[in-house]
């Protein structure tokens, strides 16, 4: 890199023009960067989505399920299966190898769904595969409430003014509501009715299908014209539906049936701060720049809250990924400009001086423009993952200038001219700074290279953000730093060092020599191990151990309360339970700091959900208000209450689960009321429930084959009708003139709610009457599970609970043995719930990523020093790193998670950095000719402060992050993972100063001993000149 640094001292207007660019570009580049929450990634992942209203779980997975899973099962690179059925849908997913093309995917996975198209039930009525991006996460997400007004039967009214409006705005990409229907015709079949006509269903059904269709049939050719031929029969309209003739009595439609226009009934109910609610959320096209999509929608949605024909309409945005990006973004950059404040702060304590500062710290402004200007090129966003690698670089930015500045005043005291001294004192250190600078930016390649996973997409954004940064503060530090140092500081301008800098070099040299110089053995041997065992000793009482899915660093936003019913109720007595819950809260409302309360209930479940009114609360009062509630709750009868983070999930506190696998349902079902009532004696655990409790009442037809048959009627057909007449079915859309609506056939539902009139349901006819069901079938009462889960082609159901104490392994602990006394048959296993096994196994991967992280290091050194004994000695301060973690997560209260665990990665990193630039230094002195004891003194003099002012300033640098919680990605907190890079820099760097010398000459001295003891023992018995090899 000579030529590099000679070039910059030659050309300064070159230079000058370059520096000018760079600014101009990485302005330009840096305004027009899109922002985003999460750069845009395509998840290797396909779900086949099948609607289909009116089913049974166990029904729909057996006949739906299944053949879609055997199919899918025998593509290539699938990694995982798994997938639920519940009444009223399908959903089978495919997780395939990273990496693979997610577009040829969908074609494969089209092509198996078409080979068993004939397999799977023929009223199906679509089946939709879908894809998922990060663009695809709602950018808004909110509520629609009126004043007294039920909104469920104004689609219409909701689509022309807020649908539409929304839609139309560049850049959204989807406007998804729920909660309200678009209106249709059904028609209700009354069962009196059709029990006193004798009406055959199946003959009704075909009726109203052949009434209603259009068809082409061909073509024909009249002089020389050839026209399209198609048949049409048409119903326009309620009346027409009214008046059909389904039979040759005469009978009408309007005879047996009740023919509605309007919108369906809903099956559940919203109520948001105490009206009733529908949800909506919106989507974002890609390519489009999230914010000003945001922004944009906020100004639509005031609009429409102004809209004189909206009156007592509200609509409200709870969430909004503009505010979660500008939050993050201004919390980080914030973080950053105070870090970088602390770190020019630091350099002028030690330099003294304010153009030496000025020199170091242009490297940090001309790094991020290089860096702007990268990402715009490359296409990339300014995402919370990009931004949290330039905050992360912000104090290493200035280490390498640092390191040069540094060298080069050295060589100026010595009296060299400012030119020669700028070329000698870069060229010096010029090679310590690349292997720096290379070894930070190697560890995350094992991350990335090894790791085939949505951790190492997003680690590789922020590894490639912090290497590309790291090299242009790299290129700055070995041209425009010798540059200016020669413009700027002449040789008299360089100030002597502070009065409390000598004073610490003179302690800390009589240090060294006590430790390094005279009792190395003693402080090898002792005083690490007795600092090391310590901090051991202290781990092991502490219970200290990374908690990757742990409550502590997440971000609290809102609190759900879940309704566990132990009988069926209706959705009329699941809405009294959930308002007399949501009464309690909102009498509470101010001391609960409640800013919405949002309420949804269905038969057989419900929930209410406190939005916190400061968006984000604490620890500590998030779990007061858990334990408040938990003990003051409205008791009711019949009712369990469990308490779940953000949106209704258990993220937001430590929730364990454990899936027990089979075939059999039913037997799946007693295993896990059986473990529920075991965990439920272990102290500690609360919260207990299963996929099962939400479960749904459900009679069982058992229809006996020989009676059926005796009437000429087999169990399909029982089904079908039965199918027909409760589930009902979706018939050809109704033209009605200005558009075309749904047609829906099915039992009037006051009808559906008789047990009796299922009894009597005619499903077939012998000698001229009647066979009704109870004739050839039997009804048993039961419960089946709300959805049925599958794994791998196997059934599951999941026992989760919740661990109040403080870390999550001694759940897991007592939850193990518990599990293994179940007398589970052959066939029926047990294992801890997928993210239990995700975060294990994470964690798992995270050390042997730190492993790897520590190899590549090892080779990046062993380069630099064409020697495999002194990489060992730098690599050897990297234990002393994890020392400072535990201390420094210990004392402030910092859980170990896995952006702790990420910090520890980047650490290993850093913390070798100040060992390359120290052994590289004494290394140089020793070629000069001086004594090994000697090259320590000097060496370790020389480098004092700029070790101390390198790791000042990356500590100092990460500060903020370290401190302040504002900045998240997610509800993931930042300062877990800035404290570990602080504490073990921290106490890296200190023992780095004392135990690396006394490392360096033990292994020097023993290298030497070693070498002179093989030469005597293997003495070769002629000598051979070098020279005269090859004289021939």
């Amino acid at each position: 890199m000579r030529w590099l640094t000679r070039l910059s001292l030659r050309r300064p207007v070159t230079l000058a023009m370059a520096l000018t660019s760079i600014v101009l570009l990485g302005t330009v580049s840096l305004v027009r960067l899109p922002l985003d929450f999460l750069p845009r990634v395509e998840f290797p992942f396909i779900a086949v989505w099948i609607p289909y209203n009116g089913g049974i779980p166990a029904e729909n997975e057996r006949e739906i399920v299944r053949p879609i899973e055997e199919v899918l099962a025998t593509l290539g690179g699938v990694e995982e299966i798994f997938s639920y059925a519940d009444a009223d849908e399908v959903q089978v997913g495919v997780t395939f190898a990273w990496g693979r093309d997610v577009n040829l995917l969908r074609m494969e996975v089209k092509e198996k769904i078409d080979q068993i198209r004939g397999e799977l039930p023929p009223d199906i009525q679509q089946i939709l595969l879908l894809t998922f991006n990060s663009n695809d996460i709602p950018v808004i997400e909110g509520r629609i409430s009126a004043r007294g007004r039920d909104l469920s039967e104004s689609w219409d009214l909701l689509d022309q003014k807020i649908i539409a409006p929304l839609q139309r705005i560049p850049g959204v990409g989807r406007v998804n509501i729920d909660g309200v229907l678009p209106t249709q015709a059904s028609v209700y079949l009354r069962f009196d009715k059709i029990m006193e006509h004798g009406v055959d269903v199946n003959r009704l059904f075909q009726e109203l299908e052949a009434a209603n269709v259009e068809l082409t049939v061909g073509r024909v050719t009249d002089r020389g014209l050839r026209y399209d031929l198609r048949t049409v029969s048409e119903l326009h309209g309620v009346e027409d539906l009214r008046e059909l003739p389904i039979d040759q009595r005469g009978l009408r439609l309007g005879d047996v049936a009740e023919v509605v226009y309007g919108a369906p009934a809903l099956n559940y109910g919203r109520v948001l701060n105490g009206e009733p609610a529908i949800a909506f959320w919106i989507q974002k096209a890609s390519g489009y720049n999230t914010v000003d999509v945001c922004e944009a929608i906020d100004r639509e949605l005031e609009r429409i809250n102004r809209d004189p024909t909206l009156e007592g309409i509200d609509t409200v945005a709870f969430f909004n990924q503009a505010d979660q990006i500008t939050d993050s973004l201004r919390s980080l950059l914030q973080g950053g400009l105070f870090g970088s404040v602390l770190a020019v702060a630091i350099l002028y304590v030690f330099l003294r001086r304010v153009s030496m500062t000025l020199v170091v710290s242009v490297a940090i402004p001309l790094s991020i423009l290089g860096t702007a200007i990268f990402m715009y090129l490359s296409g990339r966003s300014l995402n919370v993952l990009t931004m949290m690698g330039l905050m992360l670089g912000v104090g290493m930015l200035v280490d390498n200038a640092v390191v040069v500045l540094e060298s080069i005043h050295r060589r100026q005291h010595e009296g060299a001219r400012p030119v020669a001294a700028a070329v000698r004192g870069t060229r010096e250190v010029g090679r310590a700074i690349i292997a720096s600078t290379l070894t930070t930016i190697i560890v995350f390649a094992p991350v990335v290279v090894t790791r085939a996973d949505e951790m190492a997409v997003w680690l590789g954004e922020v590894g490639v953000t912090i290497s590309v940064t790291l090299l242009f503060s790299l290129v700055v530090s070995l041209t425009v730093i010798p540059a200016l140092s020669v413009r700027m500081t002449a040789a008299g301008a360089v100030a002597d060092d502070a009065r409390w800098l000598i004073w610490l070099k003179v302690r800390y040299l009589r240090l060294l020599e006590w430790t390094a110089l005279r009792h190395p053995l003693l402080t090898a041997l002792v005083l690490v191990p007795l600092v090391i065992g310590v901090t051991v000793g202290a781990m092991k009482l502490t219970g200290f151990a990374p908690d990757v899915e742990g409550d502590q660093g997440l971000r609290r936003e809102s609190l759900y309360i879940g309704f566990d019913y132990a009988d069926p109720v209706d959705k009329a007595t699941s809405r009294e339970m959930v308002d007399k819950v949501t009464r309690y809260v909102e009498s509470r409302r101010e001391e609960l700091a409640a800013r919405d309360i949002y309420s949804f209930y269905v038969a057989d479940g419900g929930g209410v959900t406190i939005f916190f009114r400061d968006g984000v609360v604490s620890d500590d009062f998030y779990r007061e208000t858990r334990e408040d509630l938990r003990e003051n709750l409205p008791v009711q009868a019949g009712l369990n209450y469990r308490f779940g983070g953000d949106d209704g999930q258990e993220s937001g506190a430590k929730v364990f689960s454990v899936t027990i696998g089979g075939e059999q349902t039913e037997a799946l079902m007693e295993f896990a009321e059986e473990a529920k009532r075991r965990l439920s004696m272990v102290d500690g655990i609360s919260d207990l429930r299963s996929d099962t409790d939400e479960g749904a009442a459900e009679i069982r037809v058992r229809v006996d084959p020989d009676l059926a048959g005796r009437f000429g009627i087999t169990p399909a057909t029982i089904g079908q009708i039965m199918g027909l007449t409760y589930r009902g079915v979706q018939l050809p859309r109704l033209h009605t003139g200005q558009k075309e609506i749904d047609l829906v056939v099915s039992l009037l539902p006051e009808d559906r709610e008789s047990i009796e009139n299922l009894a009597l349901l005619t499903v077939g006819e012998r000698d001229g009457r009647s066979v009704q069901l109870a004739q050839v079938a039997d009804f048993e009462f039961g419960r089946s599970p709300e959805r049925i889960f599958r794994n791998d082609q196997r059934t599951g159901i999941t026992v989760r609970g919740t661990w109040e104490g403080e870390k999550l392994d001694d759940a897991l602990d007592l939850v193990r043995p518990i599990m293994e006394g179940l007398d589970l048959p052959l066939g029926y296993e047990w294992d801890f719930g997928s993210e239990i096994r995700r975060a294990q196994q994470s964690q798992s991967e995270m050390g042997t990523n730190m492993l790897l992280a520590l190899v590549c290091v090892f080779f990046v050194m062993a380069s630099l020093f064409e020697s495999l004994l002194y990489p060992l000695v730098v690599i050897s301060t990297v234990p002393y790193a994890s020392l400072g973690v535990f201390w420094l997560m210990m004392a402030t209260g910092a859980p170990f998670n896995i952006m702790a665990m990420i910090g520890m990665v980047i650490l290993i990193g850093i913390v070798v950095n100040n060992g390359i630039v120290l052994v590289d230094h004494i290394n140089n002195l020793r070629r000069t000719g001086l004594p090994l004891d000697e090259a320590i003194r000097e060496g370790c003099a020389d480098r004092l402060r700029p070790i101390l002012m390198t790791a000042g300033t990356t500590i100092l640098g990460l500060l903020p992050l370290a401190v302040f919680h504002g900045a998240h990605v997610g509800n993931a907190e930042y300062y877990p993972m800035a404290r570990a890079i602080s504490g073990g820099l921290a106490s890296s760097t200190l023992l780095t100063l004392l135990v690396m010398p006394t490392y360096y000459r033990l292994a020097t001295l023993w290298s030497a001993r070693i070498g002179s003891a093989l030469a005597r023992w293997h003495r070769p018995s002629s000598e051979v000149r070098i020279g005269e090899l090859g004289a021939d």
